[in-house]
C-alpha cells in the first residue's frame, strides 16, 4: 500500500511539474473576405512585419509619409516630430526646446509636397508650421469668428490641400472639420457627421412639448477621430462607432460623401485610414485589432496583423494610433503602447494578388491573367482567383471554363453571363431538336390521359381504390375550385394514408427544390445544406398553424373539427406542390436577366396558398369573409405566442441540462 501511495504521489508530482501546452499566434496572420458568401477565411500572408522601430519614442500618436517616402512621426510624449528614413532610422527631429518652435503634446502631423511640415500642436492650442529643414516658420492660432466664440481650439489632426487650405479635426468637436486658409482666416466647418436618430428620440419628439424637449440632451453627431488626404484631393474622415456605418467617408470639395455612408467591415473602432497611390484603403481598427484592406469602392479585401495589450512579440501591435503607406506599398503603423513604429511589407504573393485586383478593377482582364494564374498556383482555395480568372475566361469566350470558375467563386452575375452564352450556342445548334422535343412532350401530355382513361375503361381498377383516387384527384380540384373543394372536404372523411401521401409529396418536393434548384437561384453548396433544420423549419409553421387555427376558431365558435382542420390545411398546400415543379425546371434553364418569371411564379404560388388558407378557414369553420380574416390575424398572433413559449421552454430546458451536466463533471472531477 505504501509503495502504491508513493508511486501515485510521484506520478502526481511529475504531472504538476510538466510544462503546460503553449499556444502562439502568428503575428502576420491574414484573412480575406468572400463577398459572395459574406465570411472571412484564412489565406497566406499578404503583408509581413519588416521592422519595429523605437529609437527614443515615448508616445507616437500620428504619422505622415512624405513624397520621398520619409516618415514623419508625431511623438506626443517627447514633444517632437521624428523624421525617419524609409529604413526606420531617425534622420532628425523637429521641435525646439524653447521659443516659438517648442511643441507641447503634438497629436497630428502633415507634410505638403513642397516639404512644409504642419503640426497639430494640441498642448499649445495652435498649428505650427516648419520648413523642410525643420526650422519654425509660422503658427496659426484660433481664428476670429463669432461661430468659434464657445469653441476650444485644440487641433488633433489636420491635412492641407493644394490651395493651402487647412482642414483641422478638433478635440471632441461634433461640428466637423474646421477650415482655415493660408492667412489663418476661418472658412467654416466641413464634413460634419450626421446625428443618429433613434426610436427613443422619435418618440420623445412625438410626445413631449417644446419646453420638455428643450431640457432633453441633444443627439449630437459623432466627432471625427482622424483625417487623410489622397493624391486626387479627396478628404477621408474616420469616425468610430455605429458598427462601421460611415466609418470612412470620402469627401469631395463640396463635402459630398462618395461612399454614401457605406458600412465598412471591421471599422467600429477605427483609428485611422490611409490611401495608396491606386486608391486602395488601409485602416487600423482597435475593436477588431487588425489592419484591414479595402478596394476603391470600400469593399473589404484582406485583414492582417494582431493586437495584444501585453505584447512582447515581433510584429504584434499594442495600441495602434495611426497608419500610413509609402510609394512601395509598405504599411507603417504608430504604436503608443510599445512606443514603436511598425513597418509591414508586401509578400510576393501579396504583390500578385493586389496587382491582379487592381487590373481586374480597371477592366484590364487580359493583363491581370498572369497575376491571377500565379496566385492560383499558390492558393487554389482563394475565391478571388476564381472570380478573376472566370472574368478573364469570359472575355476570352471560353465560356465552359468561365462557368466552372464563376461557380467556384459563387459569382451569380458572371455565371449568368457565361451560361447565357453557352445556352445561346446550344440553341443555335439544337433548335430543331428542341422544337420537336417540345411538340412530343405536348402530344404526350395531351394523349396520355386519354389513353389511360381508355385502358381503365377496358380494365377498371378494383372498386376499393375509387375513393382514395377521388381524394387524390380532389387535391388538384381544390386548387382550382377552392370553395367547392373545401365544402367537399368538410362533408367527407379523407383516408389518413391519403393525407400522409400528400404530405410526403410536399416534403419530397421541398427536398427537390433544395437540391434541384439551379445554381443561379440557389447558390449554395449542396453538401452544406442542413436538411433536418430546413425541413424542421418548413414543417413547424404548418403544424403550429393547425394547432393555433383550431384553438382560436373553436373559441370563436367555429364549426371545424380538428380532423377537418388537418385535412383542409393539407389540401391548401396544393399550390406549393404544383408550382414548384415548373419553378425548379425554369431555375435550371433561365438566366438572371429572366429571373422575373421565376419571381412572379413564386409570388403567385405564395399568394395562392394564402388565399387557400383563407378560404379553408372560412369554409371549414363556417365564417363570413371578414370574420375569417380577423380570426386568421388572431391565429398568426397565437402562432407567434406558441413559438415564443417554445423558445423559452427550450432555453430553460437547455440551462437545466447544462447545470446537471456541469454538476456531473464537477462531481466526477473531485471524486
Amino acid at each position: 500500500m505504501k509503495r502504491l501511495l508513493a508511486f501515485l504521489l510521484l506520478a502526481a508530482t511529475a504531472l504538476l511539474a510538466a510544462p503546460e501546452t503553449m499556444h502562439a499566434r502568428i503575428p502576420y496572420q491574414t484573412t480575406y473576405f468572400d463577398s459572395n458568401r459574406s465570411y472571412w477565411d484564412g489565406i497566406q500572408a499578404i503583408y509581413k512585419p519588416m521592422g519595429a522601430y523605437g529609437d527614443g519614442f515615448e508616445e507616437p500618436v500620428d504619422l505622415h509619409i512624405g513624397a520621398d517616402d520619409t516618415v514623419y512621426v508625431a511623438d506626443k510624449g517627447n514633444n517632437r516630430i521624428f523624421v525617419l528614413g524609409n529604413g526606420g532610422t531617425v534622420i532628425r527631429t523637429i521641435g525646439q526646446d524653447e521659443g516659438e518652435g517648442q511643441l507641447n503634446s503634438p497629436e497630428g502631423v502633415f507634410v505638403t509636397p513642397e516639404g512644409e511640415v504642419y503640426v497639430a500642436d494640441s498642448g499649445n492650442q495652435r498649428i505650427a508650421v516648419f520648413d523642410a529643414g525643420g526650422s519654425f516658420v509660422r503658427e496659426y492660432k484660433k481664428p476670429t469668428s463669432p461661430l468659434l466664440q464657445s469653441e476650444h481650439f485644440v487641433p488633433i489632426k489636420l491635412v492641407v490641400d493644394r490651395r493651402g487650405v487647412m482642414y483641422v479635426a478638433m478635440n471632441s468637436s461634433y461640428q466637423g472639420l474646421l477650415r482655415m486658409n493660408k492667412e489663418g482666416e476661418f472658412m467654416g466647418f466641413f464634413g460634419a457627421n450626421k446625428a443618429q436618430q433613434t426610436l427613443l428620440n422619435w418618440l420623445k419628439k412625438l410626445i413631449l412639448n417644446k419646453e420638455q424637449l428643450a431640457k432633453e440632451t441633444a443627439s449630437l453627431p459623432k466627432p471625427i477621430v482622424n483625417i487623410s488626404l489622397d493624391d486626387e484631393g479627396f478628404i477621408y474622415t474616420s469616425t468610430a462607432g455605429d458598427f462601421g456605418a460611415a466609418a470612412i467617408r470620402k469627401l469631395n470639395a463640396g463635402g459630398v460623401d462618395a461612399f454614401k455612408s457605406k458600412t465598412f467591415q471591421h471599422s467600429h473602432g477605427i483609428v485611422d485610414v490611409a490611401i495608396d497611390s491606386h486608391g486602395f484603403l488601409y485602416n487600423v481598427d482597435l475593436d477588431f485589432g487588425r489592419i484591414n484592406i479595402f478596394d476603391r469602392n470600400g469593399n473589404a479585401l484582406f485583414a492582417f496583423g494582431f493586437t495584444d495589450n501585453n505584447t512582447q512579440q515581433y510584429g504584434v501591435m499594442g495600441f495602434p494610433t495611426s497608419i500610413g503607406i509609402d510609394s512601395k506599398s509598405n504599411v507603417w503603423v504608430t504604436d503608443s503602447r510599445t512606443k514603436t513604429v511598425h513597418k509591414f511589407t508586401r509578400s510576393e504573393f501579396g504583390n500578385d494578388v493586389m496587382n491582379a485586383i487592381l487590373l481586374y478593377d480597371d477592366g484590364k482582364y487580359a493583363e491581370s491573367k498572369p497575376y491571377w494564374e500565379r496566385v492560383y498556383a499558390r492558393n487554389e482555395m482563394f475565391t478571388g482567383t476564381y472570380l478573376g480568372l472566370g472574368k478573364v475566361y469570359l472575355e476570352e469566350k471560353n465560356n465552359e471554363l468561365a462557368l466552372s470558375f464563376m461557380k467556384e467563386a459563387y459569382d451569380t452575375k458572371g455565371y449568368s453571363k457565361a451560361y447565357w452564352e453557352i445556352r445561346l450556342e446550344w440553341l443555335q445548334n439544337h433548335f430543331i431538336g428542341l422544337v420537336l422535343t417540345l411538340v412530343a412532350i405536348g402530344l404526350l401530355l395531351k394523349f396520355t390521359p386519354r389513353a389511360i382513361k381508355r385502358l381503365l375503361t377496358r380494365k377498371p381498377l378494383p372498386s376499393a381504390l375509387d375513393r382514395p383516387l377521388a381524394e387524390l384527384r380532389n387535391f388538384g380540384y381544390v386548387m382550382l375550385h377552392p370553395y367547392q373543394g373545401f365544402y367537399k372536404l368538410k362533408e367527407a372523411r379523407v383516408s389518413p394514408w391519403v393525407i400522409v401521401i400528400l404530405l410526403v409529396g410536399v416534403l419530397v418536393m421541398k427536398i427537390v427544390t433544395l437540391y434541384g434548384t439551379g445554381f443561379l437561384f440557389y447558390p449554395v453548396q449542396r453538401s452544406q445544406i442542413n436538411l433536418p433544420n430546413i425541413m424542421g423549419l418548413f414543417v413547424l409553421p404548418w403544424v403550429t398553424w393547425i394547432i393555433a387555427n383550431y384553438l382560436v376558431c373553436s373559441i370563436k365558435d367555429g364549426e371545424g373539427k380538428f380532423r377537418e382542420v388537418i385535412q383542409g390545411s393539407t389540401y391548401a398546400l396544393a399550390p406549393y406542390l404544383f408550382f414548384s415543379v415548373p419553378i425548379v425546371i425554369l431555375s435550371n434553364v433561365l438566366t438572371l436577366d429572366e429571373a422575373v418569371l421565376i419571381r412572379s411564379l413564386t409570388s403567385v404560388m405564395y399568394l395562392w396558398m394564402a388565399a387557400m388558407f383563407i378560404v379553408m378557414t372560412q369554409v371549414i369553420h363556417n365564417f363570413d369573409f371578414v370574420e375569417s380574416l380577423k380570426n386568421i390575424a388572431i391565429t398568426v398572433f397565437a402562432i407567434a405566442t406558441i413559438w415564443l413559449f417554445g423558445f423559452i421552454v427550450f432555453g430553460l430546458s437547455y440551462n437545466l441540462y447544462d447545470f446537471v451536466y456541469q454538476l456531473y463533471k464537477e462531481v466526477n472531477f473531485y471524486r
